[in-house]
């Protein structure tokens, strides 16, 4: 239960080396177990009967998203308004498979083990003709397994360098004159993605999905990589500065609302915190942080 799911061993020995920058199309690898513990069935199950938790669920068409009360009563995922929705050409979001599908769960925590990145799936459902997320990039690396039907992919290469959490989110970005730009040009790739299939998207890669063109309903899964870097470290390092004594000693207010006293503080804990770092066993933290990497739950590296 790991990267092997979705790829064949020359593809993961390749991917734990050299992790992909490009987006890349395969085959799911015979053998694999991953169609055996989840199906479009199963998920068309969960909408169907409301099993489904409601707050994991997203409904959207054409890139805008419903309130849940549209498709929800007292709280719980409400059939007949989950119904009416897919008729009008809405898609389902069912986020977070692996918190409440345990196969999914025991998946992604192999995967976690295997990268040391944390791993999250979500499921799509898209009637045919329809389409429910539309142009954006996202933050992370996401595998793209297609269950059922099909669905166009259309790609373009990203317009900034290396997106991170909230940093050069597709969100915060003046995405319309973007779109307009890219319609226009056309997209770089074009991928109609097919049952079995498999698609690796990396991080930052613009994106517009959809099954505007097909005859039957979509349902694919996305596993979500939440890849480590730099800044991950950094932030450990951060965080573990609270040891120094010096680094917790208290600043008065006078030398926090005078910015000449104020740089004379950066300074100071700027050199408290090098001579601090000068201390750190490096191999005792790569111990650390390979156990947190490995284990560490919702970890916030959307």
């Amino acid at each position: 239960m790991s990267l092997a799911m979705l790829f064949d061993d020359t593809t993961v020995h390749t991917m734990l080396t050299a992790w992909p920058t490009k987006p890349a199309i395969g085959e799911l690898p015979t053998g694999s177990s991953l169609p055996g513990i989840v199906t479009a069935a199963l998920l068309l199950r969960y909408l169907e009967t409301g099993t489904a938790p409601a707050d994991e669920i997203n409904v959207i068409k054409d890139g805008a998203a419903r309130h849940p009360r549209a498709f929800t009563t007292g709280g719980h995922l409400d059939p007949a308004k989950v119904a009416m929705w897919r008729e009008r050409g809405h898609s389902f979001q069912l986020r977070n498979l692996n918190r409440w599908y345990p196969p999914l769960h025991t998946m992604c925590a192999a995967i976690q083990r295997e990268t040391g990145y944390g791993c999250y799936v979500t499921g799509f459902v898209t009637p045919p003709g329809a389409q429910g997320l539309d142009y954006h990039w996202d933050q992370n690396m996401g595998i793209i397994y297609q269950l059922a039907g099909r669905k166009t992919w259309q790609i373009w290469e990203p317009v900034v360098d290396e997106p991170h959490r909230d940093h050069h989110a597709s969100n915060t970005q003046p995405i319309a004159e973007l779109v307009e730009r890219l319609t226009g040009a056309g997209p770089d790739q074009q991928i109609d993605l097919g049952p079995g299939q498999v698609l690796v998207l990396p991080r930052g890669w613009i994106h517009n999905p959809h099954a505007r063109d097909q005859q039957q309903e979509s349902v694919h899964l996305t596993f979500v990589l939440r890849e480590r870097t730099g800044h991950w470290i950094s932030e450990k390092l951060a965080a573990a500065a609270i040891t120094a004594t010096d680094l917790r000693r208290v600043i008065a207010p006078s030398h926090i609302t005078d910015p000449q006293k104020l740089a004379g503080e950066i300074d100071q804990a700027r050199q408290l915190l090098t001579a601090w770092l000068t201390t750190i066993d490096d191999t005792a933290l790569a111990d650390e942080l390979l156990a947190v990497a490995r284990t560490e739950l919702d970890a916030d590296y959307v």
